[in-house]
């Protein structure tokens, strides 16, 4: 239905750039992210489009987890006007998707330090027990190496960020807190 509404040119989505193609759609999973212009036409359209999907599959849009977000050059009036369209609540960014922030540039930094704190909790957590060296080993290399994975497939970690992590699980290897340091050993 996307499509042929495309083709009719009522939704016309976004360029990624000049020479690019249209986007009006992208899947993944259970979620979807659809473009159009700002403009009650288009999200009318759009509206249409999921009423029908909801009377064909028997399965219901989830309003309160739908997401609107507009670009710059849409005044606040219109915003509103669309958003009433649409039934769905604005915001300013998208937090994630599909579990990864969507942010670039200098910004990337906040996503790097959320992967350090979210290693640094778990190793926090992990201190207070008794570990043996084989218990150490096991948390370390199924647990904590596994959870820069997946944003390992979208972006590539600073090798300071990488650094970072090698450090805090040598300190929890060898027993060293924030008030103590021990000697790390080499062969």
């Amino acid at each position: 239905m996307i499509q042929r509404k495309v083709q009719a040119r009522q939704i016309h989505g976004v360029k990624v750039s000049r020479s690019g193609p249209r986007i009006s759609h992208l899947f993944f999973a259970d979620d979807s992210l659809l473009f159009t212009r700002a403009s009650i036409q288009e999200c009318t359209v759009i509206v249409d489009i999921l009423n029908k999907y909801e009377l064909a599959s028997g399965q219901k849009i989830n309003y309160e987890k739908s997401e609107v977000s507009f670009s710059r050059g849409v005044s606040i009036k219109q915003r509103e006007d669309l958003t009433n369209v649409l039934n769905m609540r604005q915001v300013e960014n998208h937090e994630k998707y599909p579990g990864i922030p969507f942010i670039s540039g200098r910004l990337k930094k906040l996503i790097f330090d959320s992967l350090l704190d979210r290693i640094w909790k778990k190793l926090q957590g992990w201190k207070e027990k008794l570990l043996s060296r084989a218990e150490k080993e096991i948390l370390l290399k199924s647990v904590i190496q596994a959870i820069p994975t997946y944003l390992m497939g979208f972006y590539k970690l600073p090798a300071s960020i990488i650094q970072k992590i090698h450090s805090a699980m040598a300190r929890f290897w060898w027993g060293s807190s924030d008030s103590q340091r021990k000697i790390h050993w080499k062969n």
